[in-house]
């Protein structure tokens, strides 16, 4: 048997083969492999020659900052600049595959959401209209399709419309008028995430020498990060590149495709990897436990022959097991009691444990939610906003999403609804002629000088509002426009209460941080608490965990398990409902997977 000092060995190894390998080469990296700080050495340790870069792409803007601040941080910022790239493949997209081949008959505004201007659909029930976001919407196309496919999803803030239209069989309509909708902004020139993957596999299409010339004639290789959320026209375009001899490296967990609504397609992403032909499986998990690893390996399918994580990391030789803490509906305050009381016997601070549920609904009324969204209503919306603003513990994007928000308040207070609907903020001031840097300045005035929507009554709030809003127009020579865009008491009282707690401090006792598993890939922390939910859902889901069998009804759900697991560094327990805890540790034991099941304080 290999020692630790051996195992860490053979991990480094296969690291610095990832470094030094030539393309084309595909990536499969564990949880906790150091994929990152790879990709990174890659970049950092290679030679250029010639005047051509290579190209860092990834999914979030945050994994993006990652690898510039590792370019800085080793003295070579010039590797995050021109002529490398580093950046979303959204941006890659608009940049070398889409804007060069864009007609000059009009005006192109890239968006990252429908939401960004505000793009909605009315649908008719037979008896009354539903307004529907297109952001509502999943979005789809086969990459030799010729139309794209639209399903509206269940979500809190469109529950009752979509119950009404699903009792009508309403909702394949509410699709086509999605589409409709959807294709008649497209021809205006609104281009989308969506929209730019379709222009940029038919600009690979259909004008190919152009688009190969242009890429390859600027890239010498192509890194891809995180691929596992490549959707079949992400990957259809990626093709088109390996096909015309474009280097890729491909650097993916499958089994961390958590994304579906996007289009991920994990079986897709292992078989086009493997097409790259030369691979190097990275397995030794620097970051996790040994009963981690063992309870991450039984949560990948059987299908797929993978070898189980080699724990080489600090947290190697921590002794415990996986925790399994009943608790049913009414219980998830106590299991989380019971957690946040285990952890500390094992001197894990609270601000290094992290509460996990794959809906913030779900997640324990005691955890300080960071999952926050702003509410609908447009008085509301901006009242949140301030309160975000004055927060010292809001996350930077949250802070971005309220500073957007009130960007957008001024302009609509001092323009018409035409000047500013349907235009993103950058737009809206490139038409209007206005500063953007001022109106981010304002911004940032009217949250500070505002009252606290808290301890407000809420039409003091609004008449405070437009008091200030009346002080700030952004251009200092102009005259109000129309006075549709003041701020009024006109949201329920429920709306504005709910929106103002969903911005609210976390009381001193609740320090521990909650959130929506989808939101902390490529974080980490020593504690995790895993909630669960007590449904109908859990029941297949626990079943296909058991039998290793994932059908596509539950395979995401697993997947969403795996990642909110393999977030732990040394303790992790799963909250989930008495029925299935004994269940679930005679299972474990079964794969040699230490647990304890542990009873919820109360």
């Amino acid at each position: 048997m290999a020692t630790l000092e051996q195992r860490r060995a053979a991990a480094r190894d296969r690291q610095q083969r990832a470094i030094t390998q030539p393309a084309p080469l595909y990536v499969q990296a564990c949880p906790g492999a150091g994929k990152t700080r790879v990709i990174v050495d890659r970049h950092l340790t290679s030679t250029r020659s010639g005047h051509r870069g290579r190209a860092v792409l990834s999914f979030t803007h945050v994994a993006c900052d990652e690898v510039v601040r590792r370019c800085r941080d080793a003295s070579q910022p010039h590797l995050a600049t021109f002529p490398n790239f580093v950046g979303t493949i959204d941006t890659f997209l608009w940049r070398y595959l889409v804007r060069p081949f864009l007609s000059s008959d009009r005006t192109w505004n890239r968006i990252d959401s429908w939401d960004r201007i505000s793009a909605t659909v009315e649908v008719w029930d037979g008896k009354m209209p539903h307004t529907l976001r297109l952001s509502d919407f999943q979005w789809s196309r086969e990459p030799d399709a010729a139309h794209c496919r639209a399903q509206l999803l269940f979500k809190v803030r469109n529950a009752k419309s979509y119950k009404t239209l699903e009792s009508k069989g309403l909702l394949d309509a509410a699709a086509e008028q999605a589409i409709h909708r959807r294709n008649e902004l497209a021809r205006q020139g609104h281009v989308t995430g969506h929209e730019a993957r379709i222009r940029a596999l038919r600009a690979l299409r259909e004008q190919r020498n152009d688009a190969i010339a242009l890429v390859a004639g600027r890239f010498d290789e192509i890194v891809i990060d995180e691929a596992q959320d490549c959707s079949g026209l992400d990957l259809a375009i990626l093709a088109e590149l390996r096909d015309a001899n474009v280097p890729l490296v491909f650097v993916c967990d499958p089994d961390q495709a958590i994304y579906e609504f996007r289009g991920a397609q994990p079986d897709r992403v292992r078989t086009f990897g493997e097409s790259l032909g030369s691979s190097i499986d990275l397995v030794g998990n620097w970051r996790s436990s040994a009963a981690i690893c063992a309870l991450a390996a039984t949560l990948r399918p059987a299908s797929v022959t993978r070898p189980k994580d080699d724990p080489v990391g600090p947290n190697h030789a921590e002794q415990d097991g996986i925790l399994l803490i009943p608790a049913d509906k009414a219980q998830d305050v106590h299991a989380l009691a019971a957690f946040n009381a285990y952890a500390e016997t094992r001197d894990i601070p609270a601000e290094h444990r992290l509460v996990l549920s794959h809906a913030a609904a779900k997640l324990p009324s005691t955890a300080q939610n960071t999952t926050l969204t702003p509410p609908d209503n447009y008085s509301a919306r901006a009242a949140w906003a301030v309160r975000i603003m004055a927060s010292d513990t809001a996350p930077t994007t949250l802070r971005e999403t309220a500073t957007e928000i009130l960007e957008r308040t001024i302009l609509r207070y001092w323009y018409t609804d035409t000047d500013t609907e349907l235009r993103t903020v950058g737009t809206a001031c490139e038409s209007l002629g206005v500063e953007r840097s001022r109106l981010r300045i304002l911004a940032a005035r009217m949250a500070s000088a505002l009252p606290s929507p808290d301890s407000t009554p809420f039409v003091d709030w609004c008449a405070a509002g437009n008091s200030y809003l009346r002080t700030i127009p952004p251009d200092p020579a102009m005259t109000r426009r129309d006075n549709s865009g003041s701020l009024r008491n006109s949201a329920s009282a429920a709306t504005v209460v709910q929106a103002l707690r969903r911005g609210a401090e976390p009381t001193p006792e609740t320090r521990i941080r909650g959130s929506v598993i989808h939101q902390v890939k490529g974080e980490e922390e020593d504690a995790v608490l895993v909630v669960v939910p007590d449904d109908a859902r859990t029941d297949a889901l626990v079943d296909a965990w058991f039998s290793g069998v994932h059908s596509a009804d539950v395979a995401e759900s697993l997947r969403v398990l795996y990642v909110a697991a393999t977030r732990a560094r040394r303790l992790l327990a799963l909250a989930l409902p008495t029925a299935h805890c004994h269940e679930l540790a005679d299972y474990l034991k079964t794969k040699d997977v230490a647990c304890e099941v542990l009873t919820p304080l109360t």
